[in-house]
């Protein structure tokens, strides 16, 4: 499994340039950096990607669709407005000579009108608009991974089931599952057992505590989630996605409202002590 930080760790607004970052993320020890798109350029692209290349990380990308471009909605022109958002995902995710987007690529964040009513619908329209990239997917050779959300961010998918159901309907090798252990820990009966029934349907996992902070200084069962992730066989990428900062631009979107962590370096480099300790074990 190959250790890496979300850029959100460290981010207070989408636009901030996340270079300095990957410095930091490299110092305390990560091999790949999650980048969130929002907010990217084409020319910024290159050089995360040339940074990346001269430090030996790997990039992985992370993005989510806005109301304007919600795919499981049931109008064509905003259905069509989140395919071209996703082509474009695709496009950059390949300028920065990365292999994985994940992230809500599904629907749009958020509480959707329909409160949670019309899923059928949602999961016709969402399957069906992501049919449209699967080949752009294919000749890029990049691996989309949907994100069930707890029920405080999304009406739509919320567990690991939800998102398997969606894969099959989709029916493409180059779509699959990004599974976050912090939301499995509230949408789970057995996080566990989601994991192994999601199998090699998992493209990327995320980590962080029960509180959204360092890994270890909570409640969850680490051992028992890696073991799992090893019965598996996963080898893929494990990110680090903390949303520890509070007033800052980024605090209204991640529902950060007090300082689950002081300091974002030192956060990351506990991370590392934690996890790589027992990954090597």
């Amino acid at each position: 499994m190959i250790l890496g930080v979300h850029s959100a760790t460290f981010v207070k607004n989408w636009h901030e340039d996340v270079k300095p970052y990957i410095y930091l993320c490299k110092k305390a020890g990560y091999k790949s950096v999650e980048v969130s798109l929002l907010g990217q350029t084409p020319s910024g692209a290159k050089e995360i990607a040339k940074l990346a290349n001269d430090l030996n990380i790997s990039i992985t990308c992370t993005t989510g669709l806005s109301n304007e471009e919600d795919i499981s909605s049931s109008d064509p022109v905003t259905q069509q407005n989140g395919v071209e958002a996703l082509k474009r995902a695709i496009d950059m995710t390949s300028i920065m000579q990365a292999k994985l987007l994940t992230g809500v690529v599904h629907a749009a964040w958020g509480i959707s009108n329909s409160m949670g009513k019309n899923k059928e619908d949602k999961f016709k329209n969402s399957s069906h608009s992501i049919k449209k990239i699967t080949s752009l997917l294919s000749e890029k050779n990049i691996k989309l991974g949907i994100e069930p959300l707890n029920r405080y961010e999304s009406d739509f998918i919320n567990t690991v089931d939800e998102g398997i159901r969606l894969c099959e309907l989709i029916d493409h090798p180059n779509v699959g599952l990004l599974l976050d252990a912090y939301h499995m820990n509230i949408e789970e009966k057995n996080m566990c057992q989601s994991i192994e029934k999601a199998g090699d349907r998992i493209f990327h996992f995320q980590v962080a505590e029960n509180d959204r902070g360092v890994p270890g200084s909570g409640s969850l069962n680490w051992p028992k989630i890696f073991n799992t992730l090893k019965k598996i066989n996963y080898e893929g990428f494990v990110s680090l996605e903390m949303f520890i900062q509070a007033n800052v631009d980024t605090s209204k979107d991640l529902f950060t409202w007090r300082n689950i962590e002081d300091d974002p370096y030192e956060a990351i480099s506990r991370s590392f002590n934690f996890l790589s300790e027992y990954l090597d074990a």
